[in-house]
């Protein structure tokens, strides 16, 4: 067994930033902060011990850049001079431990919910109401586009101000700038619409502000969604290769992508014989470093997927029971395995609301009922 995953090192050439090894803290949701999006210590805590763990990056849950877009309780926010401050603590732990902070950054877009937000869900195009969205949606303004890539970007200043690594821009899974960059989504007819380069000027215009007004050395990632996923549809996987080669003409750091399942062939292609991993690998510029999630539990499973051609592999669901999920596989233990006891996930951090929340996610908790007072 190599150990490629948890031994290996890699280096972001272009910032000058050096990882320990290729294993990544997926960003979470784990609806442990404030009602404001302040940062709880439960959180910083639980990100401190991932970081004392052994992983190499740490990506922080889903971050606001505004209160218009917020899409669950317990969302983080990085908006203030105070939700600064606490981001600075989880730069200040990670390096401590040799690992490398990253925040991702986040609007809900159509999938924005009125009750943790400030405003209505919008997304380039109103969309009518149905069961998934009771309210319907409305078309956001140009004005409104213009304020919000302003947010990306102050928020990624704030990050760089707080010592963070960098910063991932998170255009997955059908909020707001997935939104915009699907084509059965997008139907303006402004700059904003039409092509692929308007449906995808957001995107590329929170980059290259971010670039121009922050030094080089800060990272800069985009998590995209190759396929459809759900009752999500209209993503076409030969723009989201298109989108992830003219990002790395922009000079971002990476592209995340989430697979769901990282060993699953294409949906375009299910009899064919490559993975959909390995059919991404032929399509995409050889320059672009790849982040890759997707069930992946395991060294075997790990390396596996760094051998198909993914240069860092994001740990998600095994994390949340195994924070120290590097440490335990260099050092020959066995990890626990999924659906964890609420003891184990209050042993690692989590608080009962937290617990609550990963409930209602098949197979990661089992179905003790039992209530863990803190």
């Amino acid at each position: 067994m190599n150990h490629f995953a948890t031994r290996q090192t890699f280096n972001f050439i272009k910032s000058g930033k050096y990882m320990k090894n290729r294993s990544v803290l997926a960003p979470l949701t784990h609806n442990m902060s404030l009602d404001n999006g302040d940062l709880s210590d439960h959180e910083i805590d639980w990100l401190n011990k991932c970081a004392e763990g052994g992983f190499g990056m740490i990506i922080t849950a889903a971050t606001s850049i505004s209160m218009t877009g917020r899409s669950w309780q317990g969302q983080p926010a990085l908006i203030t001079e105070v939700q600064k401050n606490s981001f600075a603590r989880i730069a200040e732990n990670s390096h401590k431990n040799n690992a490398l902070a990253i925040v991702q950054l986040h609007h809900g877009g159509m999938r924005s919910e009125d009750k943790f937000s400030t405003a209505k869900a919008v997304s380039p195009s109103a969309y009518k109401l149905d069961c998934y969205y009771p309210d319907g949606v409305r078309e956001i303004t140009t004005t409104e586009i213009e304020s919000l890539i302003n947010d990306f970007v102050h928020s990624s200043k704030l990050a760089y101000q707080a010592g963070m690594d960098g910063v991932e821009i998170h255009a997955a899974f059908n909020f707001l700038l997935s939104n915009f960059s699907n084509p059965a989504l997008n139907k303006r007819r402004d700059q904003w619409g039409g092509s692929f380069d308007n449906r995808n000027r957001i995107i590329f215009e929170i980059v290259k502000r971010i670039r121009a007004e922050i030094p080089r050395n800060f990272i800069v990632g985009v998590r995209l969604s190759p396929e459809n996923y759900a009752h999500f549809s209209g993503i076409k996987i030969e723009e989201q290769i298109q989108l992830s080669n003219a990002l790395n003409k922009l000079d971002i750091d990476y592209i995340h992508m989430s697979l769901h399942d990282a060993f699953k062939k294409p949906n375009h292609l299910p009899e064919g014989d490559e993975t959909l991993l390995q059919w991404i690998k032929t399509k995409l510029n050889p320059e672009i470093t790849l982040i890759i999630a997707g069930n992946i539990s395991n060294i075997i499973s790990a390396d596996k997927i760094i051998s198909h051609g993914a240069d860092l592999v994001a740990i998600g669901k095994a994390a949340v029971g195994n924070p120290n999920w590097v440490n335990k596989i260099n050092a020959g233990r066995a990890l626990a395995k999924a659906p964890f006891t609420i003891e184990q996930l209050s042993n690692n951090g989590f608080t009962m609301t937290a617990i609550d929340y990963m409930s209602g996610i098949s197979g990661l908790v089992t179905e003790n009922k039992q209530k863990w007072v803190a």
